[in-house]
């Protein structure tokens, strides 16, 4: 939804004259900032008047707002002409601020790659102490960072990129727990509920975790729970990878449902995926 080409000879009728209408908003707001407007009338089908503060503005409207609704843009470009993108309120985090997701995405791979990049001396220290307990490993991933306060800064900007995500990803969270498997690279875990809010009984919830295993064996695991019932799948394309962890799941957990090659979407993680379905 945008509210497009808006400036210049888009701007007509009004008290003055649009090219200084023009000036005035590219003085008084800057890219990547949130404002608001309230629709006056419509001037016909997709063009209307819009009172921005002291500003009355003629602009392409993509949406079907009535009269009087009040409208929340982020405006994307100043020059050559003034373009602002139509935002709803679901647009926003809590804090009432807009967060491309595809840009912070972009900004957790980047620095979940160079966290775990810089600091494979911590992962390895982990991997050599052999602790069966995701709980322990946690305890001695933190006191590890906390005796390289470099890395523990770049985890925590890590999580940082986490945070920003959860605030805007609806009925979905993203995880990132690297101590789960010390030894993989691009851990990243994905909750995605589809909830029955008249019969929470029958919300059906499904997690999912890609990592990569060394040298470079991609897999990821598909978890599905429906009261009562759960279900896990491993997606493989390694044979060995396959072979080795399809035996083990299928004599020991009754909840395995079977191997699947990793779908082309997941490729690079379920994180992308859910960004491309969106």
């Amino acid at each position: 939804m945008k509210i497009s080409r808006y400036g210049g000879r888009q701007f007509k009728g009004g008290s003055g004259d649009s090219s200084e209408r023009s000036a005035i908003f590219r003085k008084s707001y800057k890219v990547g900032e949130i404002i608001q407007g309230i629709l006056l009338k419509w001037e016909h089908e997709k063009l209307g008047w819009v009172q921005i503060e002291d500003q009355k503005l003629l602009a392409n409207i993509q949406t079907s707002p009535s009269p009087g609704d009040t409208l929340i843009f982020l405006v994307q470009q100043l020059y050559p002409d003034i373009i602002l993108k139509e935002l709803s309120r679901d647009d926003l985090n809590a804090n009432g601020v807009y967060l491309n997701p595809t840009d912070v995405t972009r900004q957790f791979v980047t620095k979940r790659a160079a966290f775990e990049s810089e600091a494979r001396s911590v992962f390895n220290d982990i991997q050599k102490n052999k602790i069966a307990s995701a709980a322990e490993r946690l305890k001695l991933f933190m006191v590890l960072l906390d005796q390289k306060p470099e890395y523990l800064k770049m985890f925590l900007e890590t999580l940082k990129c986490v945070t920003d995500l959860n605030s805007i990803l609806k009925s979905t969270k993203l995880f990132y727990m690297p101590w789960l498997v010390p030894s993989a690279h691009n851990q990243e875990i994905v909750l995605k509920v589809k909830e029955d809010t008249d019969n929470p009984d029958n919300s059906f919830y499904e997690l999912l975790y890609a990592l990569d295993l060394p040298p470079s064996r991609p897999a990821r695991f598909r978890i599905m729970y429906k009261k009562p019932q759960c279900g896990f799948k491993l997606l493989a394309d390694d044979q060995n990878l396959k072979a080795l962890l399809a035996g083990n799941f299928e004599e020991n957990f009754p909840e395995f449902i079977g191997v699947e090659r990793i779908p082309q979407q997941s490729a690079g993680g379920f994180l992308s995926e859910l960004l491309n379905a969106s």
